[in-house]
């Protein structure tokens, strides 16, 4: 329970992406607090690597859109090309492109900061 919401996220396994440590820490923190495991990955390369070895039990994908050696895009659209089923968030501090925010096709968009309601909300989406 976050900021008194119950959210029904207990025992998933998430990749969490993001060149900044500091923000994959933020992230890290969110998602434990709510008992779910967490992977990461400091760029989408290290990202395809971790998803490949633990493919079977990763649940979600929550990836940073711009990142060195390889953006969040193309690391959904290898992921999908892969397990076209995974579903993914993708956050920015850059206003949302309108092809990011699809929750039928699996995938939504969080814009940096969020509050971690915010994050938490979006992961149940995709578990319930």
């Amino acid at each position: 329970m976050i900021d008194g919401i119950r959210h029904d996220v207990t025992g998933h396994l998430v990749l969490v992406v993001d060149d900044d440590s500091r923000i994959r820490s933020y992230i890290k923190t969110i998602l434990q607090s709510a008992d779910l495991q967490v992977l990461e990955a400091g760029d989408g390369l290290e990202a395809l690597e971790v998803f490949h070895t633990w493919r079977s039990r990763i649940d979600l994908v929550i990836t940073d859109i711009r990142m060195p050696r390889m953006t969040g895009t193309d690391l959904a659209i290898s992921l999908r090309s892969d397990c076209p089923a995974i579903p993914l968030i993708f956050v920015s501090g850059e206003a949302a492109p309108a092809d990011m925010n699809d929750p039928k096709k699996g995938f939504l968009f969080v814009e940096k900061p969020f509050a971690p309601k915010e994050l938490l909300a979006a992961a149940s989406r995709f578990f319930n």
